[in-house]
């Protein structure tokens, strides 16, 4: 059982970032959803945060989360997955608790956070291009 889980490891990080990729993805197909103006106007009014943001979390989600499912940049965009988990789970999910939506956000910034410890590993782009794990 032991050289099966060894074996079956390099598949565990490219299975964490398949799962937030589309995770990610669907959010931000949903933001859009009303229109990047009323993904904005929430941000900015709704939120209190600059416009920039809004910017930033859209293009996480899409761009981000296409370099993910390749394993391309990993560690770079699962920091920027984190933030945007942050402000989520402190701005909007934290005052509704696990019944109101928390628990999402919370396992996108575990997943994002587990891959900025260990990289995108051996099935990725990263390795190719950098190297090592």
């Amino acid at each position: 059982m032991r050289a099966f889980l060894i074996r079956m490891r390099p598949w565990s990080p490219l299975l964490v970032r398949f799962a937030l990729a589309a995770i990610c993805f669907a959010h931000a197909w949903t933001k859009l959803g009303g229109g990047m103006a009323n993904y904005t106007a929430w941000v900015t009014d709704g939120l209190h945060l600059p416009r920039w943001t809004a910017f930033f979390a859209v293009w996480t989600g899409f761009a981000g989360c296409a370099l993910l499912g390749l394993g391309f940049l990993t560690r770079l965009v699962s920091l920027a997955v984190a933030a945007v988990a942050v402000v989520i789970v402190f701005k909007v999910k934290l005052h509704s608790g696990f019944a109101g939506g928390l628990e999402l956000p919370l396992l996108a910034l575990a997943a994002s956070l587990s891959l900025v410890l260990s990289g995108a590993g051996r099935l990725s782009l990263d390795r190719r291009f950098f190297g090592g794990e």
